[in-house]
């Protein structure tokens, strides 16, 4: 395969036609993110960037971000407000994102009982639509919250609909199957940063390769106190927690 393949992926409702890249992993590339705590306002830019980058259906309101908002000194995903309608930033309280967080150590692939899912060499754990059979193992064991079940074909309107989109990331997909993250491998394998991150209006969203000494990722590893959500579990998360 050639270093960058495209493939026809037919005839949009708008009349664009999309290309679906098959662009592998770079050699060299370990992709990590950092997410400030300090900074986010939780004004949900990036929750709307990732919809529309990554053809999330509509009618279902599906999100594979969410922004909960926590009290101060609290850190459990289970004590947070997933939804909330008051001004933000509130008082006595912070804001976390959460998605997938591209374990190293992955417990979704290991259930999988037909290989739909694995782990790409830069850490982004993929998922081909057309193997899964959607039996939702993996959304069961997946201790994040991050795996989400297509109940129905996503409806997207026309002239939101993102022409460049990857094989194993945001290409259309069907009823029935399991879908995520993927650090829209779609962009950040061409050089550039996530939909969500380059939305973020406050820069609380870092992201790069851990494998770049300069990198602003890696700066952040070994200047701040970077922390993980259910470290104890062993699935060695490459998304953290930190503040200014």
């Amino acid at each position: 395969m050639h270093d960058r393949a495209y493939r026809e992926a037919g005839q949009s409702n708008s009349g664009n036609r999309s290309r679906t890249s098959e662009e592998p992993a770079r050699e060299g590339v370990l992709f990590g993110y950092a997410f400030n705590i300090g900074t986010c306002q939780a004004y949900q830019d990036c929750i709307r960037a990732c919809v529309m980058e990554n053809k999330q259906d509509r009618a279902s309101h599906m999100q594979y971000i969410r922004i909960v908002e926590m009290k101060n000194g609290k850190t459990n995903l289970e004590e947070a407000a997933p939804d909330f309608d008051q001004a933000v930033p509130e008082a006595g309280h912070f804001y976390m994102g959460t998605q997938c967080f591209q374990c190293e150590n992955p417990s979704c692939v290991d259930v999988c009982p037909v290989g739909a899912t694995w782990q790409q060499p830069d850490c982004i754990t993929v998922i081909d639509y057309d193997w899964c059979i959607g039996c939702r193992y993996c959304q069961a064991v997946f201790p994040y919250c991050a795996r989400r079940f297509n109940w129905k074909g996503p409806e997207v309107p026309a002239e939101e609909l993102n022409p460049n989109q990857q094989y194993l990331g945001n290409r259309p997909r069907k009823k029935g199957v399991i879908e995520r993250c993927t650090f829209c491998i779609q962009r950040t394998r061409d050089g550039k940063q996530p939909a969500c991150a380059e939305a973020c209006p406050t820069s609380a969203r870092i992201f790069g390769n851990l494998l770049d000494p300069d990198s602003e990722i890696r700066y952040v590893l070994e200047h701040k106190k970077v922390f993980s959500l259910k470290e104890d579990l062993g699935t060695e998360p490459k998304f953290g927690y930190f503040m200014d």
